[in-house]
C-alpha cells in the first residue's frame, strides 16, 4: 500500500528531464531513453499516482514493508549528469592529477600533445566534439589511453579555456575516471567524445 504520510518507510522518486532516481534503488539512475522508464515518468505526471511498474521497483527496495510513503520530486526542468570523477594522486613522470575542493571540476596538470597514430597498428575513428560544438574526427590506436585523448584535445584547446571534462555515451559519462584505460577498454570505436567545460 502506498501512502504519502505516516508510513513506516519513505521512498523518494526524483524526476529529471532525461530519467529518474528512486532512493535505495541499486540500479541508480534510470534513463528515459528506455521506453519502460519513460512510461513510468509519463504516468506519474499524468495521474499523480504511483504506476504499477514503479510499485514493483519500490517493492524490491522496501522488501516486505506494508506501508510505504512515496515522495515525488519533480526536477524535470533539469537534466541529470553523473558526478564528476574523483582523481587520486598519481606519482609518475610527466603529469599529476588533483581534485579541486570547489565545484570547478577536476584539474588535470597534463600538457597538450597531438596524438601520434601508428598506421601499422589497429586503429579506430572517434568523433571529438570540442567546445562549442566543433567537430574534430580523429583516429586512435587501440593502445592509446584516456590520457592520450585528453592531451590531444588539450592541444586543440585555447589555454584560456580552463578545466574541462571529456564525456561519452548516454547518459554522458566521463572517460577520465581512469586515465590509464585504453581506447579498447573504453569501447570508443565509432563513439562521440564531447568536451565539457568544468
Amino acid at each position: 500500500v502506498m501512502r504519502p504520510n505516516n508510513a513506516s518507510k519513505k521512498v523518494v522518486v526524483t524526476i529529471y528531464s532525461n530519467g529518474f532516481f528512486v532512493s535505495g534503488d541499486e540500479k541508480g539512475f534510470r534513463p528515459s531513453s528506455d521506453p519502460a522508464n519513460k512510461k513510468i515518468i509519463d504516468d506519474l505526471k499524468r495521474t499523480k499516482q504511483v504506476p504499477k511498474e514503479l510499485e514493483a521497483i519500490i517493492a524490491q527496495i522496501v522488501k516486505g514493508e506494508s506501508e510505504v510513503g512515496v515522495e515525488v520530486k519533480d526536477k524535470s526542468g533539469e537534466s541529470y549528469y553523473p558526478p564528476k570523477p574523483t582523481f587520486k594522486a598519481f606519482q609518475g613522470e610527466g603529469f599529476s592529477m588533483k581534485t579541486e575542493s570547489t565545484n570547478s571540476g577536476p584539474e588535470i596538470a597534463l600538457t597538450g600533445k597531438k596524438v601520434e597514430v601508428d598506421s601499422k597498428a589497429e586503429k579506430i575513428r572517434v568523433l571529438l566534439v570540442l567546445h562549442p560544438r566543433k567537430r574534430a574526427p580523429q583516429e586512435f590506436n587501440l593502445s592509446h589511453t584516456a590520457s592520450d585523448i585528453f592531451r590531444h584535445v588539450k592541444s586543440l584547446t585555447p589555454p584560456e579555456f580552463g578545466n574541462f571534462d571529456l564525456v561519452s555515451g548516454f547518459p554522458p559519462k566521463s572517460i577520465l575516471g581512469d586515465l590509464s584505460k585504453t581506447v579498447a577498454e573504453l569501447k570508443l570505436k565509432g563513439a562521440t567524445v564531447t568536451q565539457r567545460k568544468c
